[in-house]
C-alpha cells in the first residue's frame, strides 16, 4: 500500500511539473510583487542575495561607444566574463577590480550604464532550470579609505587577484561597486519559480539564505497534502 501511494505521489509531481511548464507565462512574471507556486517576491529577493554572495563570477556587461570599429558597433550591447566579490562593507553590491583596458570600462566611460548577470551553476541537468539574476545599474569608484579592505575581501574569495592589485604592477586596476539600480530573477522554469523585477530596496532588506532548497521542497508537498 505504501508503494502504491509512492507511485501516485510520484505520478502527481510529474503531472504537475508538466502542467507547470505548460503554465501561460502571466502568472509567474512578476512587474512588482506576486505570488507564485515555488517564492513569493520576497522570497526571491532572498534567494537573488544568497545567488550574488556565493557565486562571485558574472557576465559584465555595457553599451559599445564609437572608438571602435570606426563607430560601427555604437549601441551594440558587449559582455565578459569577470570577478567580483559581494562587497564587505555594502552587503549586496557587487565589488569589481577592474582595468582601464576593458572595453566594459571604456564603454562606461561613455554610457555609464552596465549590468552583471549571474548564474548558479550544476545544480540541474539542465542550465534553464538553475536559478541566475541580473543586477542593472552604473560604477562608482569605490572611496580610497575602503582599498584595503576591499583588497582583503576580494583577495579572499579570489586568491589569483593579488597579482593584479593596485599598486603590484598593475597599475591600470582600480575599484569600482556596481551600484544596483533595477534587478531581474528568474528563479527557473515559470510557473513553479518567481520570474520578474525585485525591488531593489527589498532586495538589500532580504534575508541572504532567502527561501531554501528544503523550504522549496516543503512548499511542492503542501500541494499534494
Amino acid at each position: 500500500m505504501h508503494s502504491f501511494g509512492a507511485l501516485i505521489l510520484t505520478a502527481s509531481l510529474a503531472l504537475f511539473s508538466a502542467t507547470a511548464l505548460a503554465l501561460p507565462s502571466t502568472p509567474c512574471h512578476a512587474d512588482n510583487v506576486t505570488t507564485v507556486l515555488g517564492e513569493t517576491h520576497e522570497q526571491a529577493a532572498g534567494l537573488a542575495r544568497n545567488l550574488v554572495k556565493n557565486t562571485g563570477v558574472g557576465t559584465f556587461m555595457s553599451i559599445m561607444n564609437a572608438d571602435k570599429k570606426d563607430g560601427a558597433l555604437e549601441g551594440y550591447p558587449f559582455g565578459s566574463m569577470d570577478y567580483y566579490v559581494d562587497d564587505c562593507d555594502a552587503p549586496g553590491t557587487p565589488l569589481m577590480l577592474l582595468s582601464h583596458l576593458q572595453v566594459n570600462v571604456q564603454n562606461a566611460r561613455t554610457t555609464n550604464r552596465v549590468s552583471l548577470a549571474i548564474r548558479k551553476e550544476g545544480e540541474r541537468s539542465s542550465p534553464m532550470a538553475d536559478p541566475r539574476v541580473t543586477l542593472l545599474g552604473h560604477l562608482a569608484h569605490l572611496d580610497p579609505e575602503q582599498h584595503a579592505r576591499a583588497e582583503a575581501c576580494f583577495v579572499a574569495q579570489h586568491p589569483e587577484a593579488k597579482w593584479w592589485l593596485p599598486g603590484n604592477g598593475f597599475h591600470d586596476f582600480k575599484w569600482y561597486l556596481l551600484k544596483i539600480d533595477a534587478i531581474y530573477y528568474v528563479g527557473g522554469f515559470g510557473g513553479i519559480h518567481y520570474i520578474g523585477w525585485i525591488d531593489v530596496d527589498t532586495y538589500y532588506a532580504s534575508i541572504q539564505d532567502g527561501f531554501s532548497e528544503t523550504q522549496k521542497q516543503q512548499s511542492f508537498q503542501q500541494i499534494f497534502q
